[in-house]
């Protein structure tokens, strides 16, 4: 079940990146809702926010990176019992692999998901990030949930040296 989901990840980032180059590469930009969400094409020479872009050695860092991570989280997965844990480890690999074809096949990522609040504009995305970014979240707030309760549980269990 999972790895449908880290395979379906994949394929709607690739396609959805194919579909942007195709109708934006050539700077049109389509609003969906009105002063906060636009489709706008971008290639992203470096990671998040750009960082390590125009370095000649980035790209290639960022690829080993990527790799490194990619079967990091792939191992994980395949050990792991937890469901909720198992689906957040697959939204986190679809994300990594779906940037890490970008960077091996183009030398940067394709982001075409734009958005503004306010006066701010938010740097823009792709479906791999939002996969990454909310696998990371789940993963995150499942790892700090179990921490507590396991905190709880010890705070509240009796203390037997005391007679």
């Amino acid at each position: 079940m999972v790895w449908i989901i880290v395979v379906a990840g994949i394929v709607l980032d690739q396609l959805t990146k194919r579909l942007a180059a195709a109708t934006l590469a050539d700077g049109r930009q389509i609003e969906l809702i009105p002063h906060f969400l636009y489709l706008t094409y971008g290639e992203n020479r470096g990671a998040a926010w750009s960082l390590f872009a125009g370095q000649d050695w980035g790209i290639y860092l960022l690829s080993l990176i990527s790799v490194l991570a990619a079967i990091l989280f792939a191992v994980w997965l395949r050990r792991e019992t937890a469901r909720p844990r198992r689906v957040a480890l697959a939204l986190i690999l679809s994300g990594t692999i779906g940037n890490l074809i970008d960077r091996v096949a183009h030398g940067y990522v394709v982001d075409f998901i734009d958005t503004h609040f306010g006066s701010y504009r938010f740097p823009t995305f792709n479906i791999a990030d939002s996969l990454l970014v909310t696998g990371m979240f789940v993963l995150v707030f499942i790892l700090i949930r179990a921490e507590w309760k396991e905190h709880q549980g010890a705070r509240h269990e009796p203390d037997h040296d005391h007679r």
